[in-house]
């Protein structure tokens, strides 16, 4: 199932429903983003349960409708339209595709755009390197050395690039590292886009750069070069479009004011990745036949790393699946505890996002508070089901979950940022927790969350120990151990969190 942005600022963006578990609102650490100020930090959730796809308000300010109808849970099928605050978007199908519409006037676009549907089409482009028309021009000396010289640097561009982007485990930070590189490699360059292939032979625009001092247009490509470049893995330079007699008459380049480009196609063994593409739409003759060499050369990188960053990134989401794999086998064992990961990295993450921290630290936390108590796997179903008091053997072996978790997560290098918050996470802020009774400031911040988090989750559901309190109770039992078992901060952050989404 895809949803498709049809009025708001995100129009035209377009995202898949592929995990069973997708937030929507306007906070930076929801799977689908929205900035749109009339929706809540995290406005609605949609889940994926059995073969139906459920819309859930999550009791937003501003509330959710679906055909026009308030809703707080509802079975999306194609063809609903959700209304959230001055958003509209549409639910499609698997095998339906959006028509968008790029029109004159339109913001920096960046969404995904069947190659069919864009307009300003350049007709019958089929320039290449070897078509351009050269100029014959004395070779001094000088020439010959100024020549050389460029040669060198481009060598040295070539060498240093390779280094940079051997290091690089992501497609985004891999794509700024192109897009400022050929920024500075290129300074008659106006604008840089990186186009992938995804889903058949669609070109979708992944990445688009404009130079600081260049005012950002409308995003418009040829089809034509793109398939040429792609179909053939030839690369293309155009020195003067507008000038040339093959374009004559051509209303797309007049509208355009396009003059200069060169795209170069990013070609594994297999297939064509993507394309890099770049222009200037006010100046003639800003690339020559060794400016597009270059270009080959650093597609051909681009392409070796994006395979590698895809491969890497398959990996981590393997691994990843594995342990929440192993997550459900320990919630099987202990069917009081069933949701109790899930729920526990839910409330860590609003804890987070209330204090203040990054995007990526509460990621960090996130995964780290799903991943917490993976260490119970060791403990024996009998201990963790008793609902009278633990013998002093019982109760070390529970202590023990948070040195065999981290044991187990070791080995995952990708995950080295959860060891110190699951290892901590039973630390108490007076110093009386375990394993190394550390106390305050000195327990990570993350496992401070987690312990709040974990901790309230355990008053407010059932267990063999206690019965389920209600959250306002349960809000209550934490701020009567601010300073004791809990860092008084992350308590007030559960509060505002609690009051504002639960």
């Amino acid at each position: 199932m895809k949803l498709v942005c049809i009025e708001g600022k995100e129009k035209d963006s377009l995202w898949e429903i592929t995990e069973s578990r997708m937030t929507l609102g306007r906070d930076s650490c929801c799977d689908i983003v929205i900035h749109d100020p009339e929706l809540s930090r995290i406005h609605a959730e949609i889940v994926q349960e059995s073969d139906a796809t459920i819309f859930y308000d999550k009791n937003s300010m501003n509330g959710s409708f679906i055909n026009e109808a308030k809703v707080m849970r509802q079975i999306l099928l194609p063809g609903d339209m959700i209304r959230i605050g001055e958003t509209k978007i549409q639910v499609l199908g698997d095998d339906q595709t959006p028509n968008f519409k790029w029109q004159e006037g339109d913001s920096l676009i960046t969404t995904k755009v069947p190659l069919d549907h864009v307009t300003h089409q350049i007709e019958e482009v089929t320039i290449t390197s070897e078509a351009i028309v050269k100029k014959k021009r004395p070779k001094t000396s000088a020439a010959k050395g100024t020549r050389t010289q460029k040669l060198l640097q481009n060598l040295k561009t070539i060498y240093d690039v390779g280094n940079a982007i051997s290091s690089i485990s992501t497609v985004d930070e891999l794509l700024e590292q192109i897009g400022e590189t050929l920024l500075g490699v290129f300074p008659s360059v106006q604008r840089i886009c990186v186009l992938f292939k995804e889903g058949g032979q669609e070109f979708v625009p992944r990445f688009i750069k404009d130079r600081a001092k260049v005012h950002p247009q409308p995003f418009q490509i040829s089809r034509s070069i793109v398939k040429k470049s792609c179909k053939e893995r030839v690369c293309i330079l155009a020195r003067d479009a507008f000038q040339d007699d093959r374009f004559s008459g051509s209303e797309s380049i007049a509208s355009m004011n396009l003059r200069s480009f060169m795209c170069a196609p990013m070609a594994s063994k297999e297939d064509v990745l993507g394309l890099i593409y770049l222009e200037n739409r006010e100046k003639p003759n800003c690339f020559d036949d060794d400016d597009l060499a270059l270009l080959s050369a650093l597609a051909n990188q681009s392409a070796v790393a994006i395979e590698n960053s895809r491969l890497y990134e398959n990996i981590q989401k393997a691994y990843h699946e594995s342990i929440l794999a192993l997550m459900n086998t320990v919630e099987a064992k202990d069917p009081y505890t069933r949701g109790h990961s899930q729920r526990t990295s839910r409330y860590a993450l609003g804890i987070a996002q209330e204090i203040g921290l990054g995007e990526e630290e509460c990621k960090k936390i996130k995964t780290a508070a799903e991943l917490h108590d993976i260490g119970k796997i060791g403990v024996r179903e009998l201990i963790l089901d008793k609902a009278g008091t633990l013998s002093t053997t019982e109760f070390h072996s529970i202590q023990d979950h948070v040195i065999t978790g981290e044991n187990i997560l070791r080995p995952i290098e990708y995950l080295s940022f959860v060891l110190p918050m699951v290892r901590h996470h039973h630390e108490k802020y007076d110093g009386t927790g375990y394993p190394d009774h550390i106390k305050g400031k000195k327990i990570p911040l993350g496992a401070r969350i987690i312990c709040v988090a974990d901790a309230f989750d355990a008053m407010s559901t059932q267990r063999p120990y206690n019965k389920p309190l209600p959250m306002k109770k349960a809000l209550k039992k934490c701020e009567g151990q601010k300073g004791k078992q809990f860092d008084p901060d992350v308590v007030d952050a559960l509060d505002r969190y609690i009051t504002q989404n639960e």
